[in-house]
């Protein structure tokens, strides 16, 4: 007998305070994508070359740690904290900060992706097969009798073997923007976080506005926005 399924009417954080966020909001409901066994199986084929190539020629920058073999959290918590301490020891100024990109496949820019695997010299094969697999793509989502189709320019499909590989392609542009040598930047899948030294507050603040600046510049460039509600 199928399970009768209850949601609560608002979400609550830790200490039992209602959150400004509701269930019933249709951001809250994320469609996801079930291909067929085929589209599985050449999914997995082509990404698992296209990774395998990437960590071989080491075009993936190293600070990212999410959807990273052998990498996780912990991992990007010791980078962040190899970095800040020898700093703090020296009474400098720490400043940090965090973004967290909005949708993070939904953002999957298909220009930059291919513009990623040229610039990395991938395979002809593998490239190409990766641009007639993002071409011509058509969402449809049916509900009873109501169908709706909409032609696809960008994002990756939600449970895609594809997604990950790809979402770190096009991230890999950012991690390997030009910033100061007083900045570092780590990422764990689509968070950011931007750390930056320097003996004053006001001369931290001025370098972190340089580099936001450069952040903002590279989103626009691939249609990236971020949630500004968890901006910190």
């Amino acid at each position: 007998m199928p399970q009768k399924r209850t949601f609560p009417r608002k979400l609550e954080n830790s200490k039992g305070t209602p959150n400004k966020e509701y269930i019933s909001h249709p951001s809250k409901y994320r469609p996801i994508s079930l291909p067929n066994t085929e589209g599985k199986v050449l999914e997995k084929l082509l990404i698992r070359r296209i990774m395998h190539y990437s960590y071989k020629t080491e075009f993936l920058n190293n600070n990212q740690y999410g959807f990273t073999p052998q990498k996780c959290t912990v991992d990007a918590a010791m980078e962040v904290r190899q970095f800040i301490e020898p700093h703090l020891e020296r009474k400098r100024i720490v400043l940090r900060s965090s973004l967290d990109v909005k949708g993070a496949f939904d953002s999957d820019w298909w220009p930059t992706i291919l513009k990623g695997l040229r610039e990395a010299k991938c395979p002809r094969n593998l490239y190409y097969l990766t641009k007639d697999y993002l071409k011509d793509r058509k969402a449809v989502i049916a509900i009873n009798s109501l169908s709706k189709e909409k032609n696809m320019t960008k994002g990756c499909s939600q449970w895609s073997c594809l997604s990950p590989g790809l979402w770190n392609i096009q991230f890999n542009t950012h991690l390997k923007l030009q910033y100061t040598k007083y900045t570092k930047g780590v990422a764990f899948a689509e968070d950011i976080l931007i750390m930056i030294t320097a003996e004053t507050v006001g001369e931290a603040v001025n370098i972190a506005n340089v580099e936001m600046e450069k952040i903002l510049y590279w989103a626009k460039g691939n249609k990236i926005r971020f949630k500004e509600e968890k901006l910190k």
